[in-house]
């Protein structure tokens, strides 16, 4: 996505909260559009760190910085001082701190977080200002949040991780667009049913922040993060930790809006942000969780929404969790996915699966396998590891951009 330029500030504010419907709601003015973070399930907060949270990183994508009409929290402002420094060093932003109107830009410090530095774990024992440190099992807290979207990650944080959130945490108008009632009202019942088996608050949050043209003019693989960040920042009723389940694991070296070493940074004088289960991959994690009922009944991996309501079973995701449950000889098991009679045919009518070359290059050497499954395994892994080939991208790059000039669609 090219990145876009302009020279006045974003304004961010005033929030406030009021009453919609039933539900608690936090509005704000950002950049002109209203924007707004809502629950029927929990009250929420006012706080300036809300949308400033949500729309740092899209100011800088525009070239820009925040200007927020609120004073910020001073530990937010140093921990995102950090944190604009490893955005530096991963796309190349500069480092913008939010500030009020008419104060002067304050010079860049100098960051401990650069190079290299920036995705390697922090040392054990050490704390980011704002952050806490959670105890181990036992009842669970009402002051803990755990982000849920009922998917591997976040089922192996609250099953696997021996944390004890009070509260689970999904939001509507990210992975589910807000015009998806029917989809999300699937997800929703499986975090309501989750939460009464485990004795949980459930809380479902709404909001349009994904639906900002500031944030639709950068990539959401950067901003997401800034965007969790901000509905744990509206949590209310004495919530000052919140959880999340880590998409990157720390064997990774992968920049991405929500990761390990960037979420705690969002951290302010009230509310920590810690990340949980980098330790293990994401179809690792999966392995850990095949016979747990609630996982079999409520799994929902699937993001591209090409089914009505629930997991499609075709898509790059739907199908490496389909092959390593049955790797595991566990996915008949699981009603939430088509079964093994049709994975050879998903497989082999899936053109590439770059994102998951690893994992396939490991399954396709499992002896568990149904034989015409392995084939179609190995045919896929074929096929993916061709066309990342540097010539094959190139020609299929020169391509495109010739078809583009005579009028064509690639396809």
């Amino acid at each position: 996505m090219a990145r876009q330029k302009r020279r006045d500030p974003v304004l961010v504010g005033p929030v406030s909260v009021t009453q919609v419907g039933g539900a608690h709601r936090v509005t704000a003015e950002v950049d002109g559009a209203r924007v707004w973070i809502e629950s029927p399930d929990c009250e929420l907060r006012a706080a300036p760190e809300v949308f400033s949270s949500a729309y740092l990183l899209p100011a800088l994508h525009q070239g820009t910085h925040l200007t927020p009409v609120e004073p910020l929290d001073p530990v937010w402002l140093a921990n995102v001082e950090r944190l604009m420094w490893v955005w530096r060093d991963w796309w190349g932003y500069r480092v913008a701190v939010p500030r009020a109107p008419g104060a002067p830009e304050p010079p860049p410090s100098r960051s401990p977080v650069r190079g290299a530095d920036a995705l390697v774990p922090p040392p054990a024992g050490a704390a980011l200002a704002g952050s806490a440190t959670g105890s181990p099992g036992g009842a669970p807290r009402a002051n803990v949040a755990l982000f849920f979207s009922v998917g591997v990650d976040s089922f192996y944080s609250l099953l696997r991780c021996h944390e004890s959130p009070g509260r689970l945490v999904t939001v509507h108008g990210f992975d589910v667009v807000l015009s998806d009632g029917a989809r999300m009202a699937g997800v929703e019942a499986s975090l309501r049913a989750v939460c009464e088996a485990c004795g949980l608050r459930p809380i479902l949050v709404r909001t349009n922040l994904r639906e900002h043209p500031l944030m639709q003019a950068a990539p959401w693989g950067r901003t997401h993060g800034g965007a969790l960040a901000a509905v744990a920042h509206a949590l209310g009723e004495g919530v000052d930790e919140v959880l999340i389940s880590s998409s990157v694991s720390l064997s990774r070296k992968h920049k991405w809006g929500s990761h390990w070493t960037t979420d705690p940074l969002f951290g302010s004088s009230r509310l920590s942000l810690r990340e949980l289960g980098m330790e293990l991959k994401r179809l690792d994690k999966l392995r850990t969780l095949v016979d747990e009922p609630l996982v079999r009944r409520h799994l929902r991996v699937c993001w591209e929404n090409r089914s009505p309501a629930g997991n499609c079973s075709r898509c790059g995701k739907c199908l490496m969790t389909r092959l390593v449950l049955h790797d595991c000889g566990a996915l008949e098991d699981f009603p939430v996915f088509e079964g093994t009679a049709t994975l050879a045919r998903d497989l082999d009518a899936y053109p590439v699966n770059w994102g998951f070359l690893t994992q396939l290059e490991a399954v396709s050497k499992s002896s568990r396998l149904d034989p015409e499954v392995l084939r179609a395994t190995q045919d896929l892994l074929r096929r993916s590891r061709y066309a990342q080939r540097r010539d094959v991208m190139w020609r299929r790059a020169i391509l495109k951009k010739l078809l583009q000039w005579t009028g064509h669609r690639p396809s």
